[in-house]
């Protein structure tokens, strides 16, 4: 289906004066885009609490502001955009009306750049429209994402799955010379053998579910994915049961871990620096001595800072791992 596309740009003053005029007249449903909140973000971190931001967009930031509104390329859909054009320039705008290309040209587009991909030693990341033959002890994760949420490629969730194939073993093992010897999991005897028989995962920030899948995948028996997102976790719900994997994973809205009670062997986040340092001493107190926190989306600016609140909140780092500008720390409780 082809569109019509309404572009509007205004100043700083009348950028207000503008969109509520036509939001007043009915065109409620617009884009705004406005270079300058840029400034407002830099100045005041404290308020957005992001973690990366793009310099090139301090470039743009004495651009004017930009109005965009859409409608449908027919009778109907030209008679209404001319009156918002005509009420936009009226108060002063230079509007612009132009035709788009078939939505379905550039909805899907993004597609044809999700290729199956092997981030780790066994695991690999394929959408549903590509075929793939699995060499032998490949582990391969059936992932769409949707347009909203991420592929599971990013460097941040590649070092968590990585430091998964390497703590997920151990734990496998630990589990299985805990049942030989017969020691319940319940027993003191877990500050010698960390990890208990049946190994569960809290994957916090779990987006589109992917390391909860790739906990399932390397031996976890019971995963648990939490965020604060209902679309992510909506997400996460289809690519699980995609998988395979419903009756081993839930997936749940909640903010970090706040009223969680599962206590499992490994936590996995990959969420930002700041939430890390929140979240640290609430991982201390959900995990038994010897369990594994795994977390990322760190830059490596900010990695020191991170690795202390970590350590203080009661972990050994055994390793900080790296993927150009991000870090991923993998430490074990006390």
């Amino acid at each position: 289906m082809r569109y019509l596309e309404l572009k509007i740009k205004t100043n700083k003053e009348m950028l207000d004066v503008v969109s509520e005029t036509l939001a007043a007249s009915g065109f409620d449903e617009m884009i705004i885009s406005d270079p300058a909140d840029y400034l407002e973000i830099e100045e005041h971190p404290e308020w957005y609490k992001y973690d990366y931001i793009n310099e090139e967009l301090a470039e743009k930031t004495a651009e004017d502001p930009e109005i965009t509104l859409y409608f449908s390329d027919d009778e109907g859909g030209w008679r209404e955009a001319k009156r918002a054009k005509s009420i936009a320039s009226e108060a002063g705008a230079d509007c612009r009306i132009s035709e788009t290309a078939d939505d379905s040209e550039w909805l899907y587009r993004w597609q044809e750049h999700f290729k199956p991909t092997k981030v780790g030693e066994r695991i690999v990341v394929k959408p549903s429209w590509e075929e793939y033959d699995a060499a032998e002890g490949e582990l391969v994760i059936e992932m769409d994402p949707g347009m909203a949420f991420g592929s599971g490629l990013h460097e941040t969730t590649t070092l968590c799955i990585r430091a998964l194939e390497k703590t997920m073993p151990l734990a496998r093992d630990r589990s299985s010379l805990a049942a030989e010897r017969g020691i319940p999991a319940s027993s003191s005897s877990r500050r010698e053998l960390p990890l208990a028989r049946s190994l569960k995962v809290l994957d916090v920030g779990c987006g589109t579910g992917i390391l909860s899948i790739a906990a399932a995948m390397l031996g976890a028996d019971e995963c648990l994915g939490i965020d604060i997102d209902a679309d992510a976790v909506r997400v996460a719900k289809e690519n699980i049961e995609r998988n395979g994997l419903t009756g081993r994973i839930q997936a749940v809205e909640g903010d970090l871990m706040e009223g969680v009670d599962f206590e499992p062997d490994i936590i996995v986040a990959n969420l930002m620096a700041d939430l890390v340092e929140r979240l640290s001493p609430a991982a201390a107190d959900h995990l038994k001595p010897g369990g594994i926190y795994i977390s990322s989306g760190i830059l490596d600016v900010k990695c020191e800072r991170v690795a202390a609140a970590v350590r203080d909140a009661g972990f050994e780092i055994k390793e900080v791992s790296a993927d150009g500008e991000w870090r991923a720390i993998t430490a074990i409780r006390k």
